[in-house]
């Protein structure tokens, strides 16, 4: 990838793990009180996941989390 393809194809990256975040988060929500808490951990796992793989498109932009922390 060259400089000139970074922002957009990293934007359009960052928006596809914003959204699987949210997604996930919705799905946690919805199996927060469950008795069973196999289906929760696994998207809490899942969550775990997108957000190392939004922190790594982060770092291809020049910002670490710690940017981000006012």
């Amino acid at each position: 990838m060259n400089q000139q393809e970074l922002p957009s194809e990293v934007n359009h990256e960052l928006i596809g793990v914003l959204e699987q975040i949210q997604q996930i988060d919705y799905m946690i929500e919805m199996h927060r009180n469950d008795d069973d808490d196999f289906m929760l951990n696994q998207y809490q796992y899942k969550r775990t996941q997108f957000l190392q793989e939004l922190s790594e498109l982060l770092q291809q932009m020049n910002i670490s989390p710690a940017d981000l922390v006012t």
